[in-house]
């Protein structure tokens, strides 16, 4: 029976090759590649929140009131982000295909916002145009969480397989 008031349990009635920590394999090393090619996915979805986040604030601020409330969307805009970063891991590029959309509609917005600010064109065109902005990157958060959830149903992720 275990002895249990030992800082690591022990069993007597095993042999001491099992407790012995000089005996085990040592686990194999991790280069920066296979990080990488583990973690990219994660990354660009970080990224893809951060983007939608930037949008968000830009187009914000082109509104005559701020709309404060806004703010307490970033979380699916996290959840957006990681769906597309997750969904490019995985190379569904057919299930990005309308949220990729959106966000080129996004980005052109934002990018017309962003100008205008700079060129001073007319408050009210600036509106419109971050209003159209607006609308379009809700549509890119509810169209990616939509195809995550869509390919996540019909072909689940799973793990790998287990290194012997």
């Amino acid at each position: 029976m275990a002895d249990f008031s030992l800082p690591a349990p022990f069993e007597p009635q095993k042999s001491t090759y099992i407790h012995d920590r000089a005996t085990r394999p040592k686990r194999p090393p991790i280069g920066w590649r296979e990080l990488t090619g583990r973690f990219w996915g994660l990354g660009m979805g970080v990224a893809f929140s951060v983007i939608f986040t930037v949008a968000l604030f830009e187009l914000r601020d082109s509104w005559d009131k701020h709309r404060e409330w806004l703010v307490s969307f970033i979380p699916f805009f996290a959840i957006a982000g990681l769906a597309f970063g997750h969904l490019m891991y995985r190379g569904k590029w057919e299930a990005l295909a309308v949220p990729g959309g959106f966000l080129l509609l996004t980005g052109i917005f934002t990018v017309s916002v962003f100008l205008g600010d700079i060129d001073e064109v007319s408050r009210d065109t600036r509106r419109i145009v971050a209003a159209l902005g607006g609308i379009s990157l809700g549509l890119t958060v509810v169209s990616a969480i939509v195809a995550l959830l869509w390919v996540e149903l019909r072909q689940p992720t799973k793990a790998p397989p287990p290194q012997l």
